[in-house]
């Protein structure tokens, strides 16, 4: 394995890190996996290492074996960070600086960073492009920004290249249910334990979904899509399925998908939540040809076959 042709994953435990992980090794990329509940071993071209980027030998190791970087490392959620920023600057902002205090050591590299398509546009969502003002409305979101503007001033001052794709609300296998997140996996688990399901408002909100291996499909793209030259050194993709629905009707959806029937309850509306967020692809598909293939309706099903597959495994039928 040399340098020029292996890439690292920065976060590659978690359920968009392990799915990267897997899509790069699938398509015959060498791959050093590095995480803080990574398995550690070595096994189909891929090297997995545990550890935490702020373990400076460990990361200079990593940097000193690959060129290309997949950042999808975070340690919170909208919800998480909602009553302490603290954890946006500590958990997420002061690890990728630690990365980006390497570019000058480790030169030629091409950095993705998976941004949020989902709450960096605030209540500019609906149809957003990459040039719409951003107007976040969490400290997640607030954080991604300034990660991206980081990231600007590395490709500025440095000779690394970068890429921000703003995915909007992934799902699908491995996810896990998270705080105030993750709505996917928290309606199949409604389905399966028959508790309320909470909708803030009247259910109204519209939010784009994207499978996550339309996901993986678009960092594969971006990898394989070089820069333009110096003049195009960062740039920023939104990634987005165009399956922009309501809560309601993703509710129905998830219904549909599980046969089951999901109990809800409406709270009263919150005001971080917008109307409406459904940022455009067409950025990304001009430059790379990348194309969302994974209809909502597809998906759900999908990811509800792993759910009862992974139950039935557990003995849980």
């Amino acid at each position: 394995m040399t340098r020029s042709d292996s890439v690292l994953v920065l976060g590659s435990a978690g359920f968009l890190g392990s799915a990267i992980v897997q899509g790069l090794a699938a398509a015959g990329n060498h791959v050093l996996a590095l995480g803080r509940s990574e398995q550690i071993g070595e096994s189909d071209g891929v090297v997995r290492m545990r550890g935490s980027i702020e373990d400076g030998a460990q990361l200079q190791e990593a940097l000193g074996r690959c060129d290309r970087i997949i950042y999808c490392a975070s340690l919170t959620t909208p919800g998480t960070s909602a009553r302490d920023p603290a954890l946006e600057v500590l958990g997420n902002l002061l690890p990728l600086a630690r990365v980006i205090e390497c570019a000058h050591d480790f030169p030629a590299c091409h950095l993705v960073y998976l941004s949020s398509g989902g709450t960096v546009y605030g209540d500019g969502g609906r149809d957003a492009v990459e040039s719409t003002p951003l107007r976040p409305r969490s400290y997640y979101g607030a954080a991604k920004i300034g990660a991206e503007a980081l990231l600007h001033a590395c490709a500025a001052t440095s000779d690394w290249r970068v890429t921000v794709l703003r995915p909007t609300n992934p799902y699908g296998p491995g996810q896990a249910i998270a705080k105030a997140f993750a709505v996917v996996p928290t309606l199949f688990q409604r389905a399966i334990d028959g508790a309320r399901f909470p909708i803030w408002g009247d259910g109204s909100a519209v939010r784009d979904y994207c499978y996550v291996d339309d996901l993986v499909g678009a960092v594969l793209a971006t990898l394989a899509h070089e820069h333009g030259g110096d003049q195009d050194r960062f740039r920023v993709f939104n990634v987005s399925s165009g399956d922009a629905v309501s809560v309601v009707e993703l509710l129905r959806l998830c219904e549909q998908a599980s046969a089951r029937r999901i109990e809800i309850e409406f709270l009263p509306a919150r005001s971080v939540d917008v109307a409406h967020v459904s940022p455009s692809h067409a950025a990304l598909s001009a430059a790379t040809g990348w194309r969302p293939s994974v209809p909502l309706g597809e998906g759900l099903a999908r990811t509800w076959r792993w759910i009862e597959a992974v139950r039935a495994a557990a003995g849980n039928r």
